[in-house]
């Protein structure tokens, strides 16, 4: 019977010991680094169509650490002159939600990145209306804390229509206690005369929409001038240096990327991405090298093949790591990962 008692005690030491270690040694390289105690930054992890059955495979190994689910399944579009929501889950991400109990804040979108879609709906009081009675109806149907507005490839010209729909759909959205964030496409400067500027980080008035919404999902990443990865150190510095007295700490959720960019070494031309498991396959496969850089704050596969030259700047823990940093330092809400199933499985360890 003590023998039996003991070893009941020696298994719950050891599962003691493997839930407070970590966490141990994360607050103590925190308070060496300087950065603030016991900082929970909130874990917003979005989940696409094309990639649901690994995305619903994470979360069924992962829902623990996933504050907010916000899947990208939803889309306006136009049927004749009248807008409407379309799209909806699969059986097993509902049922995913439903077993773990999960917050599920959905991604609704211009169908296909429409521009002249989303010029239509801006342009239009009435359609909008239209949308946003029909997010609340979706919202109380089917339990969601609320939306996250993810409309892109807006014209720079229509700014203030889309800062003027965000704020409607706020006041409407907190009359039926429901969340309204937005993504936001990423800039650093007031204008700049390039297609990056003018069709995507151009239409989005950080300061208006920080003020009308909840919180803010930065996409800090697929930096356009990049020669190597889709999200450095010195691109997110960059980018937090324009946006630093335009969103406040407490509505910035920092925008993480879940995935790699792969170039041809010899011609400095992006010829791929994609995520972890193809970067462990290559690794698998050629012979390489791996290094973390520490300026960009991101790895790098290097390899041969057929003569050519690769370089794939891949997300792993490390980065991932480096950019929770940067949100401690900056006090931020959280960050908003895209994608789950793409992940290096270790990052779930720093969370």
């Amino acid at each position: 019977m003590k023998k039996k008692l003991y070893l009941l005690i020696f298994f719950a030491v050891c599962a003691l010991a493997l839930f407070y270690l970590p966490a141990v040694a994360r607050a103590s390289r925190d308070a060496e680094a300087g950065l603030p105690a016991n900082y929970n930054p909130e874990a917003v992890f979005y989940l696409a169509q094309y990639n649901a059955e690994a995305g619903v495979k994470s979360v069924e190994q992962n829902w623990e650490k996933i504050d907010i689910l916000a899947p990208q399944m939803h889309t306006v579009t136009f049927s004749g002159n009248n807008a409407k929501i379309v799209g909806g889950f699969g059986p097993k991400l509902k049922k995913a939600i439903k077993d773990h109990n999960l917050k599920v804040m959905p991604l609704v979108a211009n169908a296909n990145f429409s521009q002249s879609l989303m010029h239509k709906l801006l342009t239009s009081p009435a359609q909008q209306d239209r949308v946003i009675i029909g997010l609340v109806y979706l919202a109380k149907r089917d339990k969601y804390i609320g939306w996250q507005f993810d409309f892109e490839n807006i014209r720079y010209t229509d700014k203030d229509l889309y800062s003027a729909f965000i704020e409607k759909t706020y006041k409407s959205f907190k009359k039926n206690n429901l969340v309204l964030s937005v993504a936001a496409i990423t800039r650093t400067a007031d204008f700049e005369d390039t297609n990056a500027f003018k069709n995507w980080g151009g239409a989005y008035d950080y300061e208006k929409i920080s003020a009308n919404s909840d919180f803010i999902s930065l996409m800090a990443y697929d930096d356009p001038k990049s020669k190597g990865p889709s999200a450095s150190s010195e691109f997110i510095d960059g980018i937090l240096a324009y946006v630093k007295d335009k969103i406040p700490p407490e509505k910035m959720s920092l925008g993480v990327p879940l995935y790699y960019w792969k170039w041809n070494a010899d011609t400095n031309v992006r010829v791929g991405s994609g995520f972890f498991n193809n970067v462990l396959a290559i690794a698998s496969g050629y012979l390489h090298t791996i290094s973390f850089d520490e300026n960009l704050g991101v790895s790098c596969l290097s390899y041969s093949y057929n003569n050519k030259n690769y370089k794939i700047w891949f997300e792993d823990q490390k980065s991932f790591q480096a950019k929770l940093d940067i949100m401690k330092q900056n006090n931020f809400r959280g960050f908003s990962a895209w994608l789950l199933g793409g992940e290096d499985p270790d990052i779930w360890k720093s969370l």
